[in-house]
């Protein structure tokens, strides 16, 4: 099983599309708001078809306060960059005034909501019709997709023995659950004496897996009821439809659909350009416009 995309929290609009377009060079392919919450902004990130495994999503709150990783947390991304590209990342990072460390042949650093991130080098390149065009970050150097995240809890055994169970996805040694193309989550302990966790900037809310399609899709929500894990809802997204869950950390799980995608509602070529909005909250588009435009 891949990856489809990573959903964190921020806590200002203009600064995180400043910092993951013009920075990370990735291209804004959605521009919408949570449909939980409509007054909550809501935009995707990714390569310029926005293929499943390179999307990143931010759900905006302003005035968001700083998270306190508890006994339970999904935290921080590592991101693929093209074999022989860590030198020009190094350099273009540090001329935008970020701290920037090298370990193990990896860059470090952190967004404007202090996330850590991670890039690390594959053999992949971004295929040229999946490049982002007009960008300072040259096609052949482009972020190629999420490579994992750590996913913490009080008992890592049993949040294994969960991916075991729910995606038939072994645990190595070095703790990680392996999924597939070197993707990976690593399990973290989290301290005994560890208090609630408490969302804020920076917090992933859930990171998304792949599923083929709507059938794979209910096939997995009958596992989970014959499993008896923490089902939370499903949801038709337009652009793919989705089922979320808690492991035994309760940390929240997607699985996502491949389809329809991010053009299923506007040109490929436009993706981004405006405010795009679910057929069922237009009628309400007024007063979201209203609401986001005071967050500006």
């Amino acid at each position: 099983m891949k990856i489809h995309h990573i959903s964190n929290l921020a806590a200002n609009a203009n600064t995180n599309q400043h910092f993951y377009t013009s920075i990370l060079g990735l291209r804004l392919v959605k521009n919408t708001v949570n449909q939980e919450n409509f007054r909550i902004r809501h935009l995707f990130y990714g390569d310029y078809e926005g293929t499943p495994g390179t999307v990143i999503t931010f759900f905006v709150v302003p005035l968001l306060g700083r998270r306190t990783d508890g006994n339970h947390f999904i935290g921080g991304m590592t991101l693929a960059i093209p074999e022989g590209s860590i030198d020009w990342w190094h350099d273009w990072l540090v001329a935008h005034q970020l701290e920037v460390s090298i370990d193990n042949g990896q860059l470090s650093f952190t967004d404007p909501d202090q996330m850590k991130i991670v890039l690390a080098q594959t053999d992949t390149i971004l295929p040229v019709n999946r490049q982002v065009p007009n960008n300072k970050v040259p096609g052949k150097y482009q972020i190629t997709g999420i490579l994992g995240t750590n996913w913490s809890g009080p008992n890592t055994a049993l949040t294994s023995n969960f991916f075991h169970r729910f995606i038939n996805a072994a645990t190595n040694q070095q703790n990680k659950i392996v999924l597939s193309d070197d993707q990976f989550i690593q399990l973290v302990q989290a301290p005994a004496d560890a208090g609630r966790t408490r969302f804020g900037r920076g917090s992933i809310d859930h990171l998304a897996l792949q599923v083929n399609d709507e059938i794979e899709l209910f096939d997995f929500w009958q596992l989970a009821v014959s499993q008896g894990w923490q089902l939370e809802m499903y949801r038709d997204r337009t652009w793919f439809k989705s089922i979320y869950l808690r492991d035994p950390s309760d940390n929240r799980l997607e699985l996502a659909t491949l389809s329809p995608g991010f053009s299923v509602d506007e040109p490929l070529a436009n993706l981004g350009e405006k405010l795009t909005l679910p057929q069922w909250l237009e009628p309400k588009r007024a007063e979201i416009e209203a609401e986001l435009a005071k967050q500006s």
